[in-house]
Protein backbone atom coordinates (compact mmCIF):
# COMPACT_ATOMS: atom_id res chain seq x y z
CA UNK A 1 0.00 0.00 0.00
CA UNK A 2 1.39 3.66 -1.10
CA UNK A 3 -0.60 5.55 1.77
CA UNK A 4 1.91 5.61 4.60
CA UNK A 5 0.41 6.15 8.37
CA UNK A 6 1.77 9.53 8.65
CA UNK A 7 -0.89 10.21 5.34
CA UNK A 8 -3.52 9.16 7.58
CA UNK A 9 -2.59 11.06 10.39
CA UNK A 10 -2.12 14.13 8.44
CA UNK A 11 -5.88 13.54 7.47
CA UNK A 12 -6.84 13.55 10.48
CA UNK A 13 -4.93 16.41 11.64
CA UNK A 14 -6.53 18.62 8.89
CA UNK A 15 -10.15 17.22 10.55
CA UNK A 16 -9.13 18.40 13.57
CA UNK A 17 -8.34 14.99 15.52
CA UNK A 18 -6.33 12.98 17.81
CA UNK A 19 -4.78 9.63 17.07
CA UNK A 20 -6.22 6.81 19.56
CA UNK A 21 -4.10 3.36 19.59
CA UNK A 22 -5.60 0.38 20.46
CA UNK A 23 -4.47 -2.68 22.44
CA UNK A 24 -4.70 -6.22 22.00
CA UNK A 25 -8.21 -7.44 22.32
CA UNK A 26 -10.00 -9.04 24.78
CA UNK A 27 -11.78 -11.76 25.58
CA UNK A 28 -15.86 -10.86 24.76
CA UNK A 29 -17.44 -9.60 28.01
CA UNK A 30 -20.80 -8.01 28.35
CA UNK A 31 -21.84 -4.88 26.63
CA UNK A 32 -20.11 -1.77 28.92
CA UNK A 33 -20.71 2.46 28.83
CA UNK A 34 -18.04 4.68 28.19
CA UNK A 35 -15.47 5.15 25.26
CA UNK A 36 -15.47 6.45 21.91
CA UNK A 37 -15.42 4.46 18.53
CA UNK A 38 -14.11 6.33 15.32
CA UNK A 39 -14.96 4.74 12.19
CA UNK A 40 -13.90 5.97 8.67
CA UNK A 41 -16.18 5.72 5.29
CA UNK A 42 -14.88 5.85 2.06
CA UNK A 43 -17.08 8.55 1.06
CA UNK A 44 -16.12 12.28 2.48
CA UNK A 45 -16.60 15.36 0.17
CA UNK A 46 -18.07 19.07 0.66
CA UNK A 47 -21.33 17.52 -0.58
CA UNK A 48 -21.52 15.48 2.74
CA UNK A 49 -25.19 16.17 4.21
CA UNK A 50 -27.22 15.86 7.83
CA UNK A 51 -30.34 15.64 5.55
CA UNK A 52 -31.80 12.67 5.20
CA UNK A 53 -34.06 13.93 2.46
CA UNK A 54 -30.35 14.22 0.49
CA UNK A 55 -28.20 11.56 1.72
CA UNK A 56 -25.97 9.91 -1.35
CA UNK A 57 -24.06 7.44 -0.05
CA UNK A 58 -23.45 4.94 2.97
CA UNK A 59 -20.91 8.26 4.82
CA UNK A 60 -24.01 10.15 4.86
CA UNK A 61 -26.27 7.73 5.95
CA UNK A 62 -24.02 6.40 8.83
CA UNK A 63 -23.81 9.66 10.16
CA UNK A 64 -27.68 10.46 10.21
CA UNK A 65 -28.52 7.49 11.54
CA UNK A 66 -26.24 8.56 14.88
CA UNK A 67 -29.04 11.21 14.67
CA UNK A 68 -32.34 10.29 13.95
CA UNK A 69 -34.91 7.34 14.12
CA UNK A 70 -37.13 5.75 11.34
CA UNK A 71 -40.71 4.69 12.16
CA UNK A 72 -39.68 1.20 11.07
CA UNK A 73 -36.03 -0.62 11.47
CA UNK A 74 -34.45 -3.78 10.17
CA UNK A 75 -33.85 -6.95 11.95
CA UNK A 76 -31.18 -9.33 11.39
CA UNK A 77 -33.22 -11.14 8.80
CA UNK A 78 -34.51 -8.03 6.94
CA UNK A 79 -37.85 -7.87 8.52
CA UNK A 80 -39.03 -4.18 9.32
CA UNK A 81 -39.58 -4.12 13.09
CA UNK A 82 -41.03 -1.39 14.65
CA UNK A 83 -38.64 1.97 15.96
CA UNK A 84 -40.58 5.71 16.29
CA UNK A 85 -44.02 3.59 15.17
CA UNK A 86 -45.68 1.55 17.38
CA UNK A 87 -47.85 -0.35 14.48
CA UNK A 88 -48.01 0.41 10.59
CA UNK A 89 -51.00 -1.06 9.03
CA UNK A 90 -53.09 -1.45 6.22
CA UNK A 91 -55.64 -3.55 5.01
CA UNK A 92 -55.55 -2.70 1.29
CA UNK A 93 -52.03 -1.71 1.01
CA UNK A 94 -53.59 2.22 -0.11
CA UNK A 95 -54.50 3.40 3.14
CA UNK A 96 -51.98 3.31 6.19
CA UNK A 97 -52.70 3.73 9.63
CA UNK A 98 -49.07 4.67 11.48
CA UNK A 99 -49.40 4.51 15.75
CA UNK A 100 -46.44 7.00 17.08
CA UNK A 101 -44.92 5.61 19.41
CA UNK A 102 -45.36 7.68 22.54
CA UNK A 103 -43.02 9.41 25.38
CA UNK A 104 -40.39 9.52 22.14
CA UNK A 105 -38.02 13.54 22.82
CA UNK A 106 -36.24 14.95 20.21
CA UNK A 107 -32.70 15.84 21.71
CA UNK A 108 -33.45 19.47 22.46
CA UNK A 109 -36.18 17.61 24.95
CA UNK A 110 -39.29 18.28 22.50
CA UNK A 111 -41.92 15.34 22.47
CA UNK A 112 -41.84 13.75 19.39
CA UNK A 113 -45.65 13.47 18.02
CA UNK A 114 -47.66 12.70 14.53
CA UNK A 115 -46.94 16.71 13.24
CA UNK A 116 -43.25 15.72 13.23
CA UNK A 117 -43.70 12.69 11.06
CA UNK A 118 -46.42 14.04 8.87
CA UNK A 119 -43.72 17.22 8.13
CA UNK A 120 -41.02 14.67 8.13
CA UNK A 121 -42.65 12.29 5.03
CA UNK A 122 -44.74 15.16 3.30
CA UNK A 123 -41.40 17.42 2.95
CA UNK A 124 -39.93 14.69 0.63
CA UNK A 125 -43.31 15.82 -1.94
CA UNK A 126 -42.50 19.71 -1.87
CA UNK A 127 -39.65 19.94 -5.53
CA UNK A 128 -37.59 22.97 -3.46
CA UNK A 129 -36.49 19.96 -0.77
CA UNK A 130 -34.97 18.22 -4.02
CA UNK A 131 -35.23 15.05 -2.31
CA UNK A 132 -33.85 11.75 -3.15
CA UNK A 133 -37.11 9.98 -2.48
CA UNK A 134 -39.16 12.29 -4.27
CA UNK A 135 -40.08 9.37 -6.71
CA UNK A 136 -41.30 7.70 -4.10
CA UNK A 137 -42.78 10.40 -2.01
CA UNK A 138 -45.11 11.35 -4.95
CA UNK A 139 -47.16 8.49 -4.47
CA UNK A 140 -48.23 9.80 -0.76
CA UNK A 141 -51.56 10.88 -2.11
CA UNK A 142 -52.28 12.23 1.94
CA UNK A 143 -50.02 12.45 4.91
CA UNK A 144 -52.34 13.80 7.72
CA UNK A 145 -52.71 13.54 11.19
CA UNK A 146 -55.71 12.05 12.73
CA UNK A 147 -54.55 12.31 16.56
CA UNK A 148 -51.39 13.64 18.75
CA UNK A 149 -50.17 10.27 17.93
CA UNK A 150 -51.55 9.32 15.07
CA UNK A 151 -51.03 9.47 11.28
CA UNK A 152 -53.03 8.41 8.42
CA UNK A 153 -50.97 7.79 5.05
CA UNK A 154 -52.70 7.69 2.07
CA UNK A 155 -50.60 6.37 -1.18
CA UNK A 156 -51.69 6.08 -4.86
CA UNK A 157 -51.11 2.84 -5.44
CA UNK A 158 -51.37 -0.05 -3.62
CA UNK A 159 -47.81 -1.36 -1.41
CA UNK A 160 -47.50 -4.18 0.29
CA UNK A 161 -43.57 -3.13 0.75
CA UNK A 162 -44.68 0.07 2.93
CA UNK A 163 -43.34 -0.47 6.10
CA UNK A 164 -39.96 -1.28 4.44
CA UNK A 165 -39.74 1.83 2.80
CA UNK A 166 -40.26 3.77 5.94
CA UNK A 167 -37.37 2.01 7.45
CA UNK A 168 -34.69 3.65 4.93
CA UNK A 169 -32.80 6.83 5.53
CA UNK A 170 -34.60 8.62 3.51
CA UNK A 171 -37.46 8.96 5.61
CA UNK A 172 -35.78 9.85 9.48
CA UNK A 173 -37.97 11.65 10.82
CA UNK A 174 -36.91 15.12 11.83
CA UNK A 175 -38.36 18.02 13.62
CA UNK A 176 -41.55 19.42 12.22
CA UNK A 177 -40.62 22.65 10.14
CA UNK A 178 -37.03 21.69 10.17
CA UNK A 179 -34.78 23.16 7.53
CA UNK A 180 -31.36 23.66 8.72
CA UNK A 181 -29.44 20.64 8.68
CA UNK A 182 -26.50 22.07 9.88
CA UNK A 183 -26.55 20.78 13.79
CA UNK A 184 -29.96 19.19 13.27
CA UNK A 185 -32.07 17.78 16.11
CA UNK A 186 -33.44 14.20 15.85
CA UNK A 187 -34.59 11.15 18.26
CA UNK A 188 -31.19 9.33 17.85
CA UNK A 189 -28.54 8.03 19.97
CA UNK A 190 -26.23 10.64 19.39
CA UNK A 191 -26.69 14.16 19.69
CA UNK A 192 -24.66 16.22 16.95
CA UNK A 193 -21.03 18.05 18.38
CA UNK A 194 -19.25 18.89 15.57
CA UNK A 195 -19.90 18.23 11.40
CA UNK A 196 -17.50 19.65 8.28
CA UNK A 197 -18.90 18.30 5.30
CA UNK A 198 -15.94 16.40 3.96
CA UNK A 199 -14.19 16.49 7.26
CA UNK A 200 -15.10 15.82 10.77
CA UNK A 201 -18.71 14.50 12.13
CA UNK A 202 -18.62 13.33 15.68
CA UNK A 203 -21.35 13.06 18.28
CA UNK A 204 -22.20 12.45 21.92
CA UNK A 205 -24.25 10.04 23.42
CA UNK A 206 -28.35 11.30 24.22
CA UNK A 207 -28.65 10.58 28.28
CA UNK A 208 -32.48 10.39 27.09
CA UNK A 209 -32.30 8.00 23.68
CA UNK A 210 -35.57 6.08 23.92
CA UNK A 211 -33.94 2.49 23.58
CA UNK A 212 -33.27 1.36 27.75
CA UNK A 213 -29.25 1.52 28.13
CA UNK A 214 -28.27 2.82 24.08
CA UNK A 215 -26.51 3.46 23.03
CA UNK A 216 -23.20 2.45 24.66
CA UNK A 217 -20.51 5.00 23.90
CA UNK A 218 -19.72 8.51 25.08
CA UNK A 219 -18.65 9.67 21.86
CA UNK A 220 -18.77 8.47 18.31
CA UNK A 221 -16.71 10.06 15.33
CA UNK A 222 -17.08 9.38 11.51
CA UNK A 223 -14.01 10.13 9.41
CA UNK A 224 -14.51 10.68 5.27
CA UNK A 225 -11.17 8.60 4.13
CA UNK A 226 -11.19 7.92 0.35
CA UNK A 227 -7.85 6.75 -0.09
CA UNK A 228 -8.53 2.42 0.29
CA UNK A 229 -5.13 1.98 1.53
CA UNK A 230 -5.49 4.73 3.64
CA UNK A 231 -8.16 3.49 5.47
CA UNK A 232 -7.06 0.18 6.21
CA UNK A 233 -3.83 1.38 7.25
CA UNK A 234 -5.26 3.18 9.65
CA UNK A 235 -7.12 0.68 11.07
CA UNK A 236 -4.26 -1.61 11.54
CA UNK A 237 -1.83 1.05 12.82
CA UNK A 238 -5.09 1.09 15.51
CA UNK A 239 -5.19 4.97 14.53
CA UNK A 240 -9.34 4.22 13.67
CA UNK A 241 -11.25 1.56 15.44
CA UNK A 242 -13.40 0.29 11.93
CA UNK A 243 -12.58 0.33 8.49
CA UNK A 244 -15.75 0.79 6.37
CA UNK A 245 -15.22 -0.66 2.81
CA UNK A 246 -11.99 -2.81 2.92
CA UNK A 247 -10.88 -2.95 -0.33
CA UNK A 248 -10.55 -6.18 -1.51
CA UNK A 249 -6.72 -5.95 -2.39
CA UNK A 250 -5.91 -5.59 1.20
CA UNK A 251 -8.28 -8.56 2.48
CA UNK A 252 -5.88 -11.35 3.92
CA UNK A 253 -3.53 -8.11 5.23
CA UNK A 254 -6.39 -7.12 7.46
CA UNK A 255 -7.06 -11.34 7.94
CA UNK A 256 -3.67 -11.81 9.18
CA UNK A 257 -3.32 -8.91 11.95
CA UNK A 258 -3.96 -10.21 15.56
CA UNK A 259 -5.63 -7.13 16.47
CA UNK A 260 -7.94 -6.53 13.83
CA UNK A 261 -10.83 -8.88 12.65
CA UNK A 262 -12.41 -8.90 8.73
CA UNK A 263 -16.08 -8.99 9.18
CA UNK A 264 -18.05 -9.75 5.84
CA UNK A 265 -21.05 -8.50 4.79
CA UNK A 266 -23.58 -10.06 2.36
CA UNK A 267 -25.35 -7.13 0.70
CA UNK A 268 -27.13 -6.40 -2.82
CA UNK A 269 -24.19 -3.73 -3.06
CA UNK A 270 -22.99 -3.30 -6.60
CA UNK A 271 -21.19 -1.36 -9.21
CA UNK A 272 -22.87 -0.26 -12.24
CA UNK A 273 -21.73 1.09 -15.23
CA UNK A 274 -24.26 4.02 -16.11
CA UNK A 275 -24.72 3.99 -19.96
CA UNK A 276 -26.60 7.37 -20.56
CA UNK A 277 -29.05 6.46 -22.91
CA UNK A 278 -29.74 9.75 -24.22
CA UNK A 279 -26.22 9.97 -26.22
CA UNK A 280 -25.69 8.67 -29.69
CA UNK A 281 -22.95 6.70 -28.85
CA UNK A 282 -23.75 5.10 -25.15
CA UNK A 283 -27.47 4.96 -25.91
CA UNK A 284 -27.11 3.20 -28.83
CA UNK A 285 -29.03 -0.34 -28.91
CA UNK A 286 -26.28 -2.27 -29.98
CA UNK A 287 -23.51 -0.81 -28.48
CA UNK A 288 -25.13 -1.38 -24.93
CA UNK A 289 -24.90 -4.85 -25.97
CA UNK A 290 -21.50 -5.00 -26.98
CA UNK A 291 -20.19 -3.25 -23.37
CA UNK A 292 -21.78 -6.06 -21.98
CA UNK A 293 -20.31 -8.67 -23.85
CA UNK A 294 -17.20 -6.82 -22.84
CA UNK A 295 -17.51 -7.69 -19.30
CA UNK A 296 -14.99 -10.36 -18.13
CA UNK A 297 -17.29 -10.86 -15.04
CA UNK A 298 -15.17 -14.34 -13.45
CA UNK A 299 -11.79 -12.12 -13.96
CA UNK A 300 -13.44 -9.42 -12.16
CA UNK A 301 -14.35 -11.46 -9.11
CA UNK A 302 -11.24 -13.82 -9.29
CA UNK A 303 -8.62 -11.00 -9.81
CA UNK A 304 -9.86 -7.73 -8.65
CA UNK A 305 -12.35 -8.74 -5.63
CA UNK A 306 -10.08 -11.52 -4.41
CA UNK A 307 -13.09 -13.86 -4.94
CA UNK A 308 -14.98 -11.51 -2.43
CA UNK A 309 -17.81 -11.26 -4.90
CA UNK A 310 -20.50 -13.00 -6.84
CA UNK A 311 -21.00 -12.81 -10.53
CA UNK A 312 -23.95 -10.39 -11.76
CA UNK A 313 -25.90 -11.18 -14.93
CA UNK A 314 -26.67 -6.91 -15.47
CA UNK A 315 -30.28 -6.50 -13.37
CA UNK A 316 -30.05 -5.27 -9.64
CA UNK A 317 -31.55 -8.17 -7.82
CA UNK A 318 -28.84 -10.36 -6.11
CA UNK A 319 -28.53 -14.63 -5.87
CA UNK A 320 -29.82 -14.46 -2.24
CA UNK A 321 -32.83 -12.40 -2.29
CA UNK A 322 -36.00 -14.15 -1.93
CA UNK A 323 -36.71 -12.50 -5.86
CA UNK A 324 -34.06 -13.57 -7.62
CA UNK A 325 -35.14 -15.08 -10.59
CA UNK A 326 -33.57 -18.62 -11.20
CA UNK A 327 -33.25 -19.59 -14.61
CA UNK A 328 -32.60 -16.26 -16.87
CA UNK A 329 -29.18 -17.49 -18.54
CA UNK A 330 -25.94 -15.87 -17.77
CA UNK A 331 -24.29 -13.61 -19.75
CA UNK A 332 -21.20 -14.52 -20.15
CA UNK A 333 -17.70 -12.52 -21.86
CA UNK A 334 -17.87 -12.76 -25.65
CA UNK A 335 -15.06 -11.32 -27.46
CA UNK A 336 -16.48 -12.45 -31.31
CA UNK A 337 -20.47 -11.07 -30.11
CA UNK A 338 -19.29 -7.73 -29.05
CA UNK A 339 -17.34 -7.51 -31.89
CA UNK A 340 -20.74 -8.23 -33.97
CA UNK A 341 -22.78 -5.70 -32.04
CA UNK A 342 -20.59 -2.94 -32.53
CA UNK A 343 -20.24 -3.37 -36.00
CA UNK A 344 -24.30 -3.05 -36.52
CA UNK A 345 -24.15 0.01 -33.75
CA UNK A 346 -22.20 1.90 -36.61
CA UNK A 347 -19.64 3.50 -33.84
CA UNK A 348 -17.73 0.58 -34.33
CA UNK A 349 -13.66 3.22 -34.66
CA UNK A 350 -15.08 6.38 -32.55
CA UNK A 351 -14.10 7.08 -28.97
CA UNK A 352 -15.76 7.82 -25.62
CA UNK A 353 -14.62 8.46 -22.31
CA UNK A 354 -15.40 6.62 -18.85
CA UNK A 355 -15.11 8.30 -16.67
CA UNK A 356 -14.36 6.49 -12.89
CA UNK A 357 -13.32 7.01 -9.30
CA UNK A 358 -11.25 5.25 -7.11
CA UNK A 359 -13.81 5.46 -4.23
CA UNK A 360 -16.02 3.45 -6.27
CA UNK A 361 -15.10 -0.27 -5.58
CA UNK A 362 -13.77 -2.05 -9.02
CA UNK A 363 -14.65 0.71 -11.08
CA UNK A 364 -11.23 1.86 -12.11
CA UNK A 365 -10.15 -1.80 -12.81
CA UNK A 366 -13.33 -2.19 -14.46
CA UNK A 367 -12.95 0.84 -16.70
CA UNK A 368 -9.19 -0.83 -17.66
CA UNK A 369 -10.71 -3.71 -18.50
CA UNK A 370 -12.98 -2.21 -20.80
CA UNK A 371 -10.38 -0.37 -22.12
CA UNK A 372 -8.48 -2.96 -23.15
CA UNK A 373 -11.21 -5.24 -24.44
CA UNK A 374 -12.72 -2.84 -26.57
CA UNK A 375 -9.81 -1.99 -28.45
CA UNK A 376 -9.47 -5.63 -29.15
CA UNK A 377 -13.49 -5.09 -30.18
CA UNK A 378 -12.58 -2.26 -32.63
CA UNK A 379 -13.68 0.55 -30.10
CA UNK A 380 -11.58 3.17 -28.49
CA UNK A 381 -12.66 3.65 -24.68
CA UNK A 382 -10.66 6.55 -22.78
CA UNK A 383 -10.30 6.01 -19.18
CA UNK A 384 -10.63 9.31 -16.90
CA UNK A 385 -9.66 8.60 -13.48
CA UNK A 386 -11.27 11.60 -11.18
CA UNK A 387 -10.89 12.02 -7.98
CA UNK A 388 -13.47 10.73 -5.48
CA UNK A 389 -14.18 14.65 -4.28
CA UNK A 390 -17.03 16.04 -6.39
CA UNK A 391 -16.97 12.93 -8.61
CA UNK A 392 -21.34 12.92 -7.34
CA UNK A 393 -21.89 16.28 -8.01
CA UNK A 394 -19.77 16.85 -11.24
CA UNK A 395 -19.37 13.13 -12.59
CA UNK A 396 -21.68 11.05 -11.85
CA UNK A 397 -24.82 10.44 -14.71
CA UNK A 398 -23.81 13.54 -15.94
CA UNK A 399 -21.03 12.08 -18.60
CA UNK A 400 -22.58 9.74 -21.40
CA UNK A 401 -20.24 6.62 -19.30
CA UNK A 402 -19.83 6.91 -15.20
CA UNK A 403 -19.65 4.33 -12.68
CA UNK A 404 -22.14 4.43 -9.90
CA UNK A 405 -22.35 2.79 -6.23
CA UNK A 406 -25.40 1.10 -5.59
CA UNK A 407 -26.11 0.34 -1.72
CA UNK A 408 -28.68 -2.13 -1.17
CA UNK A 409 -32.48 -1.16 0.00
CA UNK A 410 -34.86 -2.67 2.11
CA UNK A 411 -36.80 -4.43 -0.77
CA UNK A 412 -35.87 -4.92 -4.34
CA UNK A 413 -38.97 -2.15 -5.42
CA UNK A 414 -37.62 0.35 -4.21
CA UNK A 415 -33.96 -0.40 -6.40
CA UNK A 416 -36.23 -0.27 -9.08
CA UNK A 417 -38.05 2.70 -8.25
CA UNK A 418 -35.25 4.83 -7.77
CA UNK A 419 -33.47 3.66 -10.40
CA UNK A 420 -34.85 2.54 -13.04
CA UNK A 421 -38.71 3.92 -13.33
CA UNK A 422 -39.28 6.74 -15.64
CA UNK A 423 -40.15 9.35 -13.23
CA UNK A 424 -36.98 9.23 -10.90
CA UNK A 425 -34.63 11.70 -10.90
CA UNK A 426 -32.19 8.98 -9.64
CA UNK A 427 -32.57 6.85 -12.97
CA UNK A 428 -29.02 6.76 -13.98
CA UNK A 429 -28.98 5.79 -17.17
CA UNK A 430 -32.18 7.70 -18.53
CA UNK A 431 -33.81 4.72 -19.94
CA UNK A 432 -37.43 4.88 -19.89
CA UNK A 433 -39.65 2.68 -20.02
CA UNK A 434 -43.51 2.07 -19.06
CA UNK A 435 -43.51 -1.28 -19.23
CA UNK A 436 -41.55 -1.74 -16.52
CA UNK A 437 -43.42 1.31 -14.44
CA UNK A 438 -46.52 -0.69 -15.30
CA UNK A 439 -44.69 -4.14 -13.83
CA UNK A 440 -43.39 -2.24 -10.75
CA UNK A 441 -46.92 -1.23 -9.74
CA UNK A 442 -48.53 -4.67 -10.26
CA UNK A 443 -45.63 -6.41 -8.01
CA UNK A 444 -46.49 -3.83 -5.01
CA UNK A 445 -49.87 -4.36 -5.36
CA UNK A 446 -50.03 -8.33 -5.06
CA UNK A 447 -50.40 -10.13 -2.08
CA UNK A 448 -49.35 -13.80 -3.14
CA UNK A 449 -45.56 -13.98 -2.87
CA UNK A 450 -45.20 -16.77 -5.55
CA UNK A 451 -46.79 -14.31 -7.95
CA UNK A 452 -45.36 -10.90 -6.98
CA UNK A 453 -41.96 -12.90 -7.57
CA UNK A 454 -42.84 -14.03 -10.85
CA UNK A 455 -43.73 -10.11 -11.92
CA UNK A 456 -40.12 -8.89 -10.29
CA UNK A 457 -38.95 -11.98 -12.51
CA UNK A 458 -39.80 -9.97 -15.96
CA UNK A 459 -38.75 -7.12 -14.54
CA UNK A 460 -35.26 -8.20 -13.97
CA UNK A 461 -35.51 -9.68 -17.57
CA UNK A 462 -37.06 -6.39 -19.14
CA UNK A 463 -33.51 -4.35 -17.11
CA UNK A 464 -31.32 -7.48 -18.23
CA UNK A 465 -32.15 -7.56 -22.30
CA UNK A 466 -32.78 -3.35 -22.66
CA UNK A 467 -31.84 -1.09 -20.26
CA UNK A 468 -28.54 1.16 -19.98
CA UNK A 469 -27.05 -0.06 -16.69
CA UNK A 470 -24.17 -3.02 -17.07
CA UNK A 471 -23.85 -4.46 -13.60
CA UNK A 472 -21.17 -7.05 -13.80
CA UNK A 473 -20.71 -8.32 -10.16
CA UNK A 474 -22.48 -8.16 -6.61
CA UNK A 475 -19.82 -6.73 -3.78
CA UNK A 476 -19.14 -8.51 -0.83
CA UNK A 477 -18.15 -5.85 1.90
CA UNK A 478 -15.31 -6.41 4.18
CA UNK A 479 -15.02 -4.20 6.90
CA UNK A 480 -11.92 -4.36 9.44
CA UNK A 481 -12.64 -3.73 12.79
CA UNK A 482 -10.79 -3.64 15.75
CA UNK A 483 -11.21 -6.35 18.26
CA UNK A 484 -11.32 -3.77 20.89
CA UNK A 485 -14.65 -2.86 19.34
CA UNK A 486 -17.74 -4.89 20.56
CA UNK A 487 -21.19 -5.76 19.28
CA UNK A 488 -20.15 -5.28 15.67
CA UNK A 489 -21.61 -7.51 12.93
CA UNK A 490 -23.44 -7.82 9.26
CA UNK A 491 -27.01 -6.71 8.79
CA UNK A 492 -28.56 -7.34 5.42
CA UNK A 493 -30.05 -3.84 5.62
CA UNK A 494 -26.55 -1.77 4.96
CA UNK A 495 -23.07 -1.39 5.22
CA UNK A 496 -21.97 -0.77 8.76
CA UNK A 497 -24.65 -2.75 10.34
CA UNK A 498 -27.18 -1.32 8.42
CA UNK A 499 -25.69 2.35 8.88
CA UNK A 500 -26.77 1.83 12.50
CA UNK A 501 -23.64 0.59 13.96
CA UNK A 502 -23.30 3.74 16.52
CA UNK A 503 -25.89 2.37 18.90
CA UNK A 504 -24.97 -1.54 19.13
CA UNK A 505 -21.01 -1.16 19.48
CA UNK A 506 -19.03 -0.99 22.68
CA UNK A 507 -15.97 -1.05 23.80
CA UNK A 508 -14.12 -3.87 26.07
Amino acid sequence: MNTTRRDFLSICAAAGMASTLSRPALADEAPKKGGNVRMAVQNGSVSDTLDPAKGAHSGDWTKQFCLFNALMEFNDSLTPTPALAEKVESTDGLTWHIAVKKGVHFHDGAELTAEDVVYSLARHKDPATTSKAFAIASGFKEVKAVGKYEVSLVIDKPNFDLPSVLGSSYFLIVRNGAKDFSKPVGTGPFVIDNFTPGSKFSAKRNPNYWKPGLPYLDTVEVIGVPDNAARVNAVLAGDIDICSLVDHRYAAQVKGNQNVQLVLNKLGIYTDLILRQDNPISGNADFVSAVRYLQDRKRMVDDVMQSYGVIANDHPVAPWDPYYLEGLPQRAFDLDRAKFHLKKSGVAGQSIEIFCQPGIASSVEGAQFLQSFGAQAGFNFVVKQVPTDGYWSNYWTKRPITYGSISNRPNVGMIFDLFYTSTSPTNEARWKDPKLDQLLDSARAEGDFKKRKAIYGDMQTLVHDNSGTVIPVFDVILDGVSKKVRGYKSNPSGMNMGYRFAEAVWRA
